[in-house]
């Protein structure tokens, strides 16, 4: 009986240490080719074509269940943060069809709403044609220059793709100087696979809403006042809805440039 025990601790030890192993490979191999997906869409992908084709194909629902709970989660924290109140000037980075648009044009004087595609802005001024207090402009985060000072900022599931942290800090930069002395920024971002967001090579590709999160939070120009995740658990609901991190900032006016 004692050899028949050592012998079944011994092969589950085994079958543990092979599905280990498995495992790590699989793991690196899925690193390799989200690697590879970075490096082509930063240096042999033009962004504003790769999202006229997502907003063209309409693979984005901000309309679904999902969607509407983290926009009423984050519009009631601003209101806790801001209260309840006109919220002033607000610059929205990816207004999509303008679904969350429509949402800050009650709350604000004035809505300056931004996306790369001009599909999607066409959509977004559709929706939104009937508020004066709602400008829509076609911009690209990365190269465009962003004009005037607001009171809240809002960058929703953009983040993730601005691959590299040269960038990402290049962005994180712009984004405080367009705030105002007490403004606030927030972010929501999807969370993405474990072996993305524990990949060696997240202090270059930062990527994943916990890891940008913090980068932001590390910079001296902001500095953190909120965070939770959607759903509150953490975790992706199905196939269709990943979960995502919320966060908030109040710029820091003592805090200084951008670091690196």
């Amino acid at each position: 009986m004692g050899w028949d025990q050592d012998f079944k601790a011994s092969a589950e030890g085994i079958v543990d240490t092979v599905r280990a192993v498995v495992q790590g490979l699989t793991n690196n191999y899925r690193r390799v080719r989200y690697l590879a997906s970075v490096a082509r869409s930063r240096w042999f992908t033009d962004p504003e074509d790769t999202f006229e084709q997502i907003s063209l194909s309409r693979a984005w629902d901000y309309e679904s269940e999902l969607e509407r709970q983290r926009h009423r989660r984050v519009l009631e924290e601003v209101a806790c943060l801001r209260g309840t109140a006109n919220w002033g000037n607000a610059l929205e980075l990816g207004c999509h069809d303008g679904v969350f648009t429509l949402d800050l044009a009650s709350r604000c004087t004035h809505v300056m709403a931004c996306d790369i595609s001009s599909d999607a802005c066409a959509r977004a001024r559709l929706r939104c044609s009937a508020l004066s207090q709602v400008e829509v402009a076609r911009l690209n985060v990365e190269i465009d220059t962003f004009h005037g000072k607001y009171d809240l900022i809002f960058a929703m599931d953009i983040l993730n793709y601005i691959y590299g942290r040269d960038r990402m800090l290049g962005l994180c930069s712009k984004i405080s100087a367009a705030l105002e002395r007490d403004g606030l920024l927030v972010i929501t971002e999807c969370r993405l696979a474990h072996y993305i967001q524990d990949g060696w090579f997240r202090s270059w590709v930062p990527a994943g809403g916990d890891i940008i999160v913090d980068l932001f939070a590390s910079q001296p120009a902001l500095r953190l006042v909120h965070r939770e995740f959607h759903p509150d658990a953490g975790q992706d609901v199905g196939p269709h809805y990943m979960a995502h991190v919320i966060a908030m900032y109040e710029k820091n006016e003592e805090g200084g440039t951008i670091g690196r």
